[in-house]
C-alpha cells in the first residue's frame, strides 16, 4: 500500500470531501523512449558487423563489445519502461477506485524523524480501520523548513481508502489533531 500525504492549510480542510485526485505523473521522455534509439543503434552495429568484409580481430572485438553494450542498454531501458507503465497503470486504477468509492475514517500515526538538507524526513506507520480489519501502511513525508509541521507520534489523521485500491490518502493538520484529542 502507498500513502499520499496531504498537509492541508486549515482545520476545516482536513475533513472536507476528498475531491478530485490528480492523475499520476508519467515519466519523462527519456525514461519512456530510451530503448528505441538504443535498439536502432544495436541494429546498426549488427548490420555493420555483417557488412564489413574480413574485419581485423580488433575491429571485430570492438563491434561485438559495442553490440553487447547497446543490447544491455536496450534491455535495461525496456525493463524501466515496462515497470514505469505498470506503476502508472496501478496508480491510475487506485485513483479511479478512490474517485468512485472513497471511504473516510480516522487513523493514527507513529513517527520517526531524520534531519535532511533543509527539512526533516518523517517516516512511520499509518493505522486505520478498514472493513472488518485494521490496516497498517508505512509512509514517509518530507517536511521542508517553513512548511506546516508534520504529524507527531500518536496523532490522528483523516484517511480515505477504497476497496480494491492499494493507495490511501491521509490528510493532516496539527490544529485538527489537537482539537480531536481534546474532544476524545
Amino acid at each position: 500500500m502507498s500513502v499520499r500525504w496531504q498537509q492541508v492549510d486549515s482545520v476545516a480542510d482536513v475533513e472536507a470531501p476528498l475531491g478530485d485526485l490528480p492523475d499520476p505523473e508519467k515519466p519523462g521522455w527519456v525514461r519512456r523512449w530510451l530503448w528505441a534509439p538504443a535498439l536502432a543503434a544495436s541494429v546498426a552495429v549488427y548490420v555493420t558487423q555483417r557488412l564489413v568484409e574480413n574485419p581485423s580481430g580488433e575491429l571485430e572485438m570492438w563491434l561485438m563489445l559495442a553490440l553487447l553494450a547497446l543490447l544491455m542498454v536496450t534491455a535495461v531501458a525496456a525493463l524501466v519502461r515496462y515497470r514505469d507503465d505498470q506503476h502508472v497503470a496501478r496508480e491510475t486504477r487506485d485513483v479511479e477506485a478512490l474517485r468512485r468509492d472513497a471511504r473516510a475514517t480516522t487513523g493514527s500515526v507513529t513517527v520517526s524523524e531524520r534531519p535532511v538538507g533543509d527539512g526533516v524526513m518523517l517516516r512511520g506507520l499509518l493505522t486505520y480501520p478498514c472493513e472488518d480489519d485494521t490496516a497498517e501502511d508505512t509512509w514517509s513525508l518530507l517536511v521542508a523548513d517553513g512548511d506546516a509541521p508534520g504529524p507527531r507520534p500518536g496523532d490522528p489523521a483523516a484517511v480515505w481508502w477504497a476497496p480494491g485500491s492499494d493507495t490511501v490518502v491521509a490528510r493532516y493538520h496539527r490544529g485538527w489533531a489537537d482539537e480531536l484529542r481534546r474532544r476524545a
